[in-house]
């Protein structure tokens, strides 16, 4: 298995990135792939894929959203779907309302 000392940059076939930085949460990059695939899959089921270029990063600080939308309700949408995924409780929502 494959620690997190690397910087891993993975692309979903939705258009979305998943980015893993650094020693995270998770034990290995493996690990942190699924917490970021399961968090996008959440958030992009909880606001009807109305985040655009969602980007989730992991990271040994915790888990950022990133990406665009157009209300703030979604913005929170968003924020409560990735909490309810074990591991993504340390979450810094940078999702931009334009």
């Amino acid at each position: 298995m494959d620690d997190l000392s690397t910087d891993a940059r993975l692309t979903s076939g939705w258009g979305t990135d998943r980015r893993v930085v650094g020693a995270g949460l998770p034990e290995t990059l493996e690990e942190a792939e699924e917490l970021a695939a399961s968090i996008e899959r959440a958030v992009q089921r909880e606001t009807g894929r109305q985040i655009r270029n969602l980007t989730v990063e992991v990271s040994r600080d915790g888990v950022r959203l990133k990406g665009y939308c157009a209300t703030y309700y979604c913005k929170q949408l968003a924020q409560h779907a990735a909490m309810a995924v074990p591991g993504g409780n340390r979450l810094t929502n940078s999702i931009e309302v334009s």
